[in-house]
């Protein structure tokens, strides 16, 4: 009889009598023959133990049992939940498995197969790819597309298109598109162009896209990624478009990948099955590379100011205007700025240096709103600078829509969806006085910002309103140009126009200072007064006066006089226009542009408030009557006047009319 051996004593090693005899004592019967076989002198000179089959192992039964029972004597020091397996993989390797060691080899080769097929399989399907590079711009593109065809000029929708002289070789701008030749639904554009001078490269994109596809343009999702040192827009919209004349549109998807350098604007654009074309993306974008450095990020940086709430409300009377000319046959946005809202039919106040350029007008401007500090404006509607108000001595001029972007007549569809500014009474400035810049600086990408800073003091001389600006030291920078500018109350101070920068020397110390300068709200009271009387814009009619020009005299009538004074202490208002509309026209019609057509009798007001009317009146009749006055809200009354055949010819027929202040 043999003594247990303790579990924890080390094995002893093959070919070992105590192993011999413990396993001839573990496994009794038919696996005590091949031990005791094991244990003889011939047994020894031949190791090979070969079944009824015919089949040999390199392996003793000695071995392999030794094998199992060593696994299983570790399994116990593992834990119960090993040892199950440890036990199969056990049996697996014993004397009574039905595998040997040749099974095993041939389900590695199955294994290896297989895994082989596999990647001979994802390189057959996946297309082999090659560089693409031209003008700056490189990229790993599939090398399964069709040579590159120009992309067919579409006439803009805003303006007419001029005629456009053909590209040679190397010109910019670059615009072709290749077709996949697999897929024909797989299409890639690449547009290569110079920087527009605008660093709102994010607007400038999404005002191409727009004009472009129309209101059947929409924007899914955009983000800001890095590759190669560059900041790349990526950004995928769906699209509408009708093949053949006739056709119900047809909505595709795409993904635009964009971005800017030192001279350029890069685009790669990708259309077809969402699907197909993020595959070709993820093979693409990794690679992206322009060959000078950027200026500076797309992405817009968050702001987390802490603001005053009457300056957060000021915010939704704050929009984007972005200027665009006609630029090799397409329409391109070319400069941008911001927008005071100053009234409910959507006049906008802006500077008159954003919309000329050397003294021509920019072909359109398109106006957007941004919902909050820190986000990217919608494009909702487009006018031209030459049905705007323009006011180049006081670097101020009014706009508004009269068109969407697909070129329909456009109006705001509620007062509300316009909230405005007040022009209110001035109160003075104080030096120290916080102010908050509200617009869409280039150092946010186009995002609409704030900035706060006091008040530093006037700049220009006395009498000179041309030249007098607000001083502050808060940050006024390229596409600030025309942001309201307001108080802690949210009250209308004037409006961003220029920055002023000082340097001086001392010793060998150069100092530069950078001063912001702000128009007074006061300076644009002539662009209220057209506001409060109702303008629509009509092409050429860009003067401020409110004044009707070339009104003939009617050959007989009555001559008109009162007096204009104010409602609250009667004092007399000098300057005050006094209109008399012609039969028919009633106080919705009024139209600024179109005085001389709607006005029958004119007068204004001298220092002491008295008004004597140029033209007389024909009598009898009934008319309306408009009265405006600087900061004073205008009077308009339907059938406020009325003559007949009784009325004596110098006639007054009010005494005096009393306007309240605004």
């Amino acid at each position: 009889m043999t003594a247990p051996r303790d579990p924890d004593a080390p094995a002893p090693p093959p070919g070992d009598p105590a192993t011999t005899e413990a396993a001839a004592t573990a496994a009794p019967g038919e696996a005590a023959a091949p031990a005791a076989a094991a244990s003889s002198p011939a047994a020894a000179s031949a190791p090979t133990i070969t079944d009824d089959a015919g089949a040999s192992s390199s392996m003793s039964a000695i071995e392999e049992e030794s094998l199992a029972e060593r696994a299983w004597r570790r399994a116990q020091t593992i834990g119960p939940a090993m040892a199950d397996v440890t036990r199969q993989v056990a049996y697996a390797l014993g004397p009574a498995s039905p595998y040997h060691r040749h099974d095993f080899i041939v389900i590695a080769l199955a294994l290896a197969m297989v895994a082989g097929a596999g990647v001979a399989h994802r390189r057959l399907i996946a297309p082999t790819v090659e560089t693409f590079q031209t003008r700056g711009l490189t990229f790993t593109r599939p090398a399964i597309w069709l040579a590159p065809e120009e992309v067919p000029r579409i006439a803009p929708r805003l303006v007419p298109a001029p005629a456009t002289r053909p590209r040679a070789d190397g010109d910019l701008p670059y615009h072709v598109v290749y077709t996949s030749s697999l897929d024909p639904d797989v299409r890639m554009e690449v547009r290569i162009e110079a920087k527009p001078p605008w660093s709102n490269v994010i607007t400038s994109l999404e005002f191409d896209r727009r004009t472009r596809w129309g209101e059947l343009y929409a924007a899914d999702r955009s983000a800001v990624r890095t590759h190669g040192r560059h900041s790349w827009l990526r950004t995928s919209f769906r699209y509408s478009f009708a093949p053949n004349k006739g056709d119900e549109p047809r909505v595709g998807h795409a993904i635009e990948l964009a971005t800017v350098d030192s001279e350029r604007l890069y685009a790669v654009t990708l259309y077809g099955p969402p699907r197909a074309i993020a595959r070709v993306a993820a093979t693409i974008e990794p690679t992206l590379r322009v060959a000078s450095l950027t200026g500076k990020p797309l992405g817009a940086p968050a702001e987390r100011l802490q603001l005053p709430e009457p300056v957060r409300v000021a915010l939704t009377r704050t929009v984007e205007v972005v200027v665009a000319d006609v630029v090799d046959g397409q329409l391109r946005a070319v400069g941008g700025g911001t927008g005071t809202v100053i009234g409910p039919d959507g006049s906008v106040l802006t500077n008159h240096h954003l919309l000329v350029d050397k003294q021509r007008p920019h072909a359109v401007f398109a106006i957007a709103r941004a919902r909050g500090v820190g986000q990217v404006p919608a494009l909702v509607c487009a006018g031209s600078p030459s049905r705007s108000k323009l006011w180049p001595e006081m670097d101020l001029a009014l706009i508004k829509c009269d068109v969407d972007l697909d070129g329909r007549p456009w109006s705001p569809t509620q007062a509300a969806a316009w909230p405005a500014f007040d022009r209110r009474a001035e109160t003075g400035l104080d030096r120290g006085q916080r102010l908050w810049v509200l617009g869409f600086p280039d150092v946010t990408a186009g995002a609409l910002a704030v900035s706060g800073g006091a008040v530093r003091g006037l700049a220009g001389d006395p009498g000179s309103p041309s030249d007098n600006y607000i001083k502050t030291d808060a940050v006024i920078t390229l596409g600030n140009s025309g942001g309201p500018v307001v108080d802690d109350t949210g009250a209308l101070v004037g409006v961003a126009s220029a920055v002023r920068v000082t340097t001086t020397v001392t010793g060998t110390q150069l100092q530069s200072t950078t001063t912001g300068l702000v128009r007074p709200i006061v300076a644009a009271a002539p662009l209220f007064a057209i506001v409060r009387a109702g303008w629509t814009p009509r092409e050429g009619h860009t003067s401020i006066d409110l004044e009707p020009t070339a009104i003939e005299a009617e050959a007989e009538g009555v001559r008109l006089s009162t007096r204009v004074v104010a409602h609250a202490n009667g004092q007399p208002i000098p300057g005050a226009l006094l209109m008399i509309l012609r039969p028919g026209v009633d106080a919705g019609d009024v139209d600024i542009n179109r005085l001389d057509d709607q006005v029958i009798s004119w007068g204004r007001s001298g220092t002491d408030g008295s008004v004597y009317l140029k033209q007389p009146v024909p009598a009898p009749g009934t008319y309306t009557v408009m009265v405006t006055a600087d900061g004073y809200s205008p009077l308009i009354g339907d059938g406020a006047l009325t003559l007949d055949a009784k009325t004596p010819p110098y006639f007054d027929p009010w005494g005096e009319v009393r306007l309240g202040a605004e």
